[in-house]
């Protein structure tokens, strides 16, 4: 989170310092850009893992930096920063710019006394020296842009170390050995070091102060100083920030937060650098706890101020609440009458935007005004809706939480001000209803495809069974067809199993007989559905020499539907039953003139979506008495309640005369029902098939 960076007022006034305000300072000008980024862990033991990522809402890279510390020196620790900070920033400064490539520092002797560290103490010495090789050899990787000291826009992509590190007594690059330490930028680092802005710091200061406040020091210094630039009662931080620019440890309870910032803002409040800090509760962009911290600036804040802006002190801070920070804008002085503004300077119409954008903010409790001045401001790309929305879930959530968002508009302005990013995964109304929609044509694609595939079974379904129709009617033509075709596959495949030749010439005798049927086109059948017409009990014409003994037998009650059994002679064929000789005796016998044809399974059959015959119904096999007669294989007569007891069968059971015999046993997942033998295979019968 940024201080607010609003214009400058008046500009601030100078006054001359005292001298023992001027004799407590001692001001280094520290350059912006790396200084701001986390490379030392300050915790006195454990281990962190140091990388801030940053992306725009189009999912480009805004900000990458990442250290990785030496395996062998181990992770830059609490004198290394010191190290860093006290030591090597004051030579960069006093060294002026352009900087050169090395860098003298001083024995280690001398740094030792400079940190206020005992020299005649060794372990001082290698401690300081092991510092050193942390600073020289943590591996950074970053990308991202900065502004130059020169205006100018500037980027660093580049993986690096910062420095290498010369002790005294070794040979340096031009051959001679070194007196003293010395430092050896590297190019990345040189060039930033040359070409950043400088912001001015209290050296004096930073060497009285731990680690975990210096460092605080470091990261809000130029918040205080945007702060009193601009006559701001407060500067602000937010709680995520400082632990991330800071490598600190995070907290999600606001009890442990204020435990933790109080161990260190107690070093700032002591000095006179901050008088009080206040929380405000809110979230982040990953939508976790956060907290805004206003800093009231002290008298030592002041102090640093009019040092580093050459003796000038800020004009009295206006007199507002710390929690209203960055409100207050003081006004610029108007030069011109009236009358000559309105003539130089016509004024821009307001611009206008959609009602419906602008009812979106309404009804969340912002006013149209602030909904057009919010519209107004938006970044290239910024999703205002897609914000409202996400912060409206968020708000929802807190609701009956601990800490709740007790002032839901201010809360929507802040996001959108800020640009805040929609948390991944978040689905949006206007996506939600995209995704409705394309799963909704998805949908009906799949039905439609569905009706295709069921429509081209059916027409399939139609063209076997005008086949099967033909073949009834015109028995000695096919026999001919499948005849000659098994011939054929015989003479081109002599060793072939003469089962497979035999289901393979039936298959091409179908094949041609259907190619010289007048069949409807698929279009035609598929406007005859459309009308309501019924293909699947089509009355089929037998031929008098498709006639033979036999008795049609009902699928056993359990056993698959007939549409899943095999329907055509490739697969399987129907088996006449033959009564034994002793069941034979109370079997009637019929005359040959009206005895059953048989009824293979090349025939129509009753598919799935034909009616299932009620309990009160019976399943006989009819007998074709006449060849002329065009007949419904699988009628279904009504039982009648005259009807003697004898008469009745169970379903799947064969029609007998005689006196009730006891039931087949009934087999499962395929009921099959076996003949007690088969009977003699008739001339021009297929029953010899298998």
């Amino acid at each position: 989170m940024e201080v607010n960076n609003h214009n400058i007022g008046e500009s601030p006034t100078s006054v001359p310092l005292t001298q023992a305000e001027a004799a407590t300072l001692d001001i280094i000008r520290t350059e912006t850009v790396l200084s701001r980024m986390p490379v030392h862990n300050l915790a006195k033991k454990g281990s962190i893992s140091i990388k801030i990522l940053k992306k725009t809402a189009a999912g480009e890279v805004e900000l990458l930096w990442q250290i990785s510390p030496s395996r062998d020196y181990g992770e830059p620790r609490q004198l290394a920063y010191k190290l860093d900070t006290i030591i090597i920033n004051q030579r960069i400064d006093e060294a002026g710019r352009p900087l050169p490539k090395m860098l003298r520092l001083g024995s280690l002797n001398e740094v030792c006394a400079e940190l206020n560290l005992a020299t005649h103490a060794g372990q001082n010495a290698k401690d300081l020296k092991r510092a050193f090789l942390q600073n020289a050899s943590a591996f950074i990787t970053a990308k991202f842009n900065y502004k130059g000291n020169d205006g100018s826009e500037r980027r660093l992509e580049a993986a690096f170390t910062r420095y290498g590190v010369i002790f005294t007594g070794e040979k340096l690059p031009d051959g001679r050995k070194a007196d003293a330490v010395y430092i050896i930028f590297n190019e990345p680092f040189w060039e930033v070091l040359n070409n950043a802005p400088v912001r001015p710091l209290d050296r004096a200061y930073m060497k009285e102060l731990p680690p975990a406040a210096q460092r605080f020091y470091e990261i809000v210094s130029r918040k205080i100083y945007a702060a009193l630039k601009n006559n701001y009662p407060n500067a602000n931080i937010s709680y995520s920030e400082y632990c991330q620019f800071s490598a600190q440890l995070r907290h999600t309870e606001r009890q442990r937060v204020q435990d933790q910032m109080a161990k260190i803002i107690r070093h700032h409040k002591k000095a006179g650098y901050i008088t009080a800090v206040k929380y405000e509760a809110t979230i982040d962009e990953q939508n976790q706890p956060d907290w805004i911290m206003y800093l009231t600036p002290g008298p030592k804040a002041l102090a640093e101020f009019a040092v580093a802006h050459g003796g000038r002190k800020p004009k009295k801070l206006p007199d507002h609440d710390a929690l209203k920070s960055g409100d207050h804008e003081t006004r610029r002085p108007q030069s011109g009458s009236r009358h000559q503004r309105s003539t130089t300077e016509p004024a821009m119409p307001p611009p206008v935007f959609d009602p419906k954008l602008i009812a979106e903010f309404t009804r969340r409790g912002i006013t149209e005004q602030k909904a057009v001045e919010l519209l107004s401001k938006l970044q290239p790309a910024q999703d205002v809706l897609a914000q409202l929305e996400s912060a409206e879930q968020t708000v929802q959530q807190l609701q009956n939480t601990l800490n709740p968002v007790r002032n839901p508009a201010g809360f929507y302005i802040r996001l959108i001000e800020r640009n805040t990013p929609v948390p991944d995964g978040f689905e949006t109304n206007a996506r939600r209803k995209a995704r409705e929609e394309k799963e909704r044509k998805e949908r009906e694609r799949r039905a439609a495809e569905d009706a295709r595939e069921e429509l081209d079974w059916e027409y399939n379904r139609y063209s076997a069974a005008e086949v099967d129709r033909y073949i009834q009617a015109n028995p000695a033509e096919f026999e001919s067809l499948k005849n000659a075709k098994a011939a054929e596959d015989r003479a081109m495949r002599p060793t072939s199993w003469p089962g497979l030749t035999e289901t393979s010439a039936r298959i091409a005798a179908k094949s041609a007989i259907q190619q010289k049927l007048s069949l409807l086109t698929f279009e035609e059948f598929a406007d005859h559905k459309k009308q309501g017409i019924d293909f699947s009990l089509k009355p089929v014409g037998v031929s008098p020499a498709a006639e033979s003994p036999a008795i049609f037998s009902q699928p056993e009650v359990g056993s698959p539907d007939a549409a899943e059994m095999p329907v055509d002679g490739e697969s399987a064929i129907e088996t006449p039953l033959q009564p034994t000789a002793e069941e034979g005796k109370d079997v009637p016998q019929k005359s040959a003139d009206h005895a059953p044809p048989l009824v293979n399974s090349e025939s129509p059959v009753l598919w799935p979506r034909d009616p299932v015959p009620a309990e009160d119904t019976i399943t006989e096999a009819v007998a074709i008495t006449s060849p002329v007669e065009d007949v419904a294989i699988h009628q279904v007569a009504p039982a009648t309640t005259s009807a003697p007891p004898s008469a009745s069968v169970e379903r799947g059971a064969v029609s007998q005369a005689g006196p009730e015999k006891p039931a087949p046993p009934v087999v499962s997942d395929p009921a099959i029902e076996l003949a007690a033998e088969y009977p003699e295979a008739e001339p021009g019968s297929e029953s010899h098939l298998v």
